[in-house]
């Protein structure tokens, strides 16, 4: 118990020293850093701004889960805060796991929002995202955490068809003009690349072709969104209800 607590402990510190590198690996790209970039989450932690796509094909788990107990108290040295949850649905885990449905676990996240600690709340349902250290759900503020209650129909539908190999071979990146970045590996490719799905680095566009957008590999191998439609729909109706408010 003490060695899988030590574990949790240096990945904190890992998620931390991580974001920070990144930060300065991204800088160097300038204005041709993409949409999915920096965040600063809180004071001391800065994440890689990314896509349910991306995390669904990266992390170590996705999950739907509930919050049963937000007052489990602190792990070792006080460096991690836990929650019980119920898992209710099962989109990814590592081969050989043995996690399922129905099962209550625990789930850590850094204490101190500095090292990209987040919080949830007791009752509510989750779309979570996140590292599995030494058989421990770890999920952090730079991990993918949605209320279920604002999980679309295409979401679901993403949620199902990854993580698949082909459709993982492409990536979702953001844009200024003709230029991309792509954060992980601090290069710079064109918007004409045909194995990456793109956004402009706009918030709202991020967010409806995140609710609405599916990005697939098609028959002849290239990346494309699924629905062109749903998306602008959503941008529009945002833009409307901005004017009128």
């Amino acid at each position: 118990h003490k060695s899988t607590m030590f574990c949790l402990v240096l990945l904190v510190h890992f998620v931390s020293l991580l974001a920070a590198s990144t930060i300065i690996d991204t800088s160097q790209i300038g204005d041709t850093a993409p949409q999915f970039g920096r965040i600063p989450r809180q004071p001391g932690c800065f994440c890689l701004r990314s896509s349910l796509h991306n995390h669904m094909c990266r992390d170590d788990f996705v999950i739907k889960a509930k919050i049963l107990d937000d007052s489990m108290g602190r792990g070792h040295r006080r460096a991690l805060h836990g929650y019980q949850i119920l898992v209710k649905e099962i989109f990814h885990l590592p081969d050989g796991d043995n996690l399922k449905a129905g099962d209550r676990v625990a789930l850590y996240t850094p204490a101190n929002e500095d090292f990209c600690g987040t919080s949830f709340v007791r009752r509510n349902t989750y779309l979570l995202s996140g590292r599995i250290v030494d058989t421990i759900l770890v999920v952090t503020s730079c991990d993918y955490s949605r209320k279920w209650s604002t999980i679309t129909t295409s979401i679901q539908r993403t949620l199902n068809a990854l993580p698949n190999k082909r459709h993982c071979s492409c990536k979702v990146f953001g844009c200024n003009g003709e230029v991309c970045g792509g954060v992980e590996s601090g290069e710079a490719f064109s918007v004409f690349e045909t194995s990456r799905c793109f956004t402009k680095r706009d918030t709202l566009q991020e967010r409806c072709y995140e609710d609405y957008g599916e990005c697939r590999m098609s028959n002849r191998g290239t990346c494309s969104w699924r629905s062109q439609r749903k998306p602008k729909v959503c941008m529009n109706v945002a833009r409307r209800r901005m004017r009128n408010t």
